[in-house]
């Protein structure tokens, strides 16, 4: 019969009985960390996105709460719903503004700016985006699906002939979408 001496994972209050007791199992199998450049975005119907992209959130989410009431406390319960933050999304502006016309005309394309008689069928003007995020080698490690967006708001561009430290011209791209899923590469 083998004696086991000291305290188990199990025996401490709050620590999961299943944590292995061996300190070597509990570290992580990668321990680089992940810079902020590491990353590249696929729009496939502005493909010239994907080179000017300067940023990129992954966005936040956030899960409904249920409050209900005891005599004793107010007590909260999983409510169910998931809802989705903001991607957003900045982008350089090229010489030939081949990035802002082709959101300009997505949103001018969903919208019935011109024809307000025209149907809009929505599998034509949704498309999916990628997120890759790069390991330090720039290989892609996990990747990010949105799945059926569109560009809901395009910041403006701000010319200014008094500025003394050029700065390149970018924008803003929100895109609304239904979900999005993770998947390690």
């Amino acid at each position: 019969m083998a004696i086991t001496a000291g305290i188990t994972a199990g025996d401490l209050p709050g620590v999961p009985p299943t944590l292995p007791a061996d300190i070597n199992l509990r570290q992580p199998s990668n321990s680089s960390y992940l810079h902020p450049t590491a990353f590249r975005f696929y729009v496939s119907r502005v493909p010239a996105v994907t080179y000017f992209c300067q940023a990129v959130n992954i966005p936040s989410l956030e899960i409904e709460e249920i409050p209900f009431t005891t005599t004793m406390a107010i007590h909260k319960e999983i409510g169910g719903n998931v809802a989705y933050g903001a991607l957003t999304v900045r982008v350089l502006v090229d010489e030939d503004m081949e990035t802002w016309r082709g959101m300009h005309d997505w949103i001018r394309d969903i919208s019935k700016l011109d024809n307000d008689l025209e149907i809009i069928d929505d599998d034509d003007h949704r498309c999916d985006l990628r997120l890759l995020v790069l390991t330090n080698g720039m290989n892609a490690n996990v990747e990010f699906t949105f799945k059926q967006c569109w560009p809901s708001s395009l910041s403006e561009i701000n010319f200014d002939s008094a500025v003394t430290d050029l700065e390149n011209l970018s924008f803003d791209i929100t895109f609304s979408y239904n979900s999005f899923s993770v998947k390690k590469l």
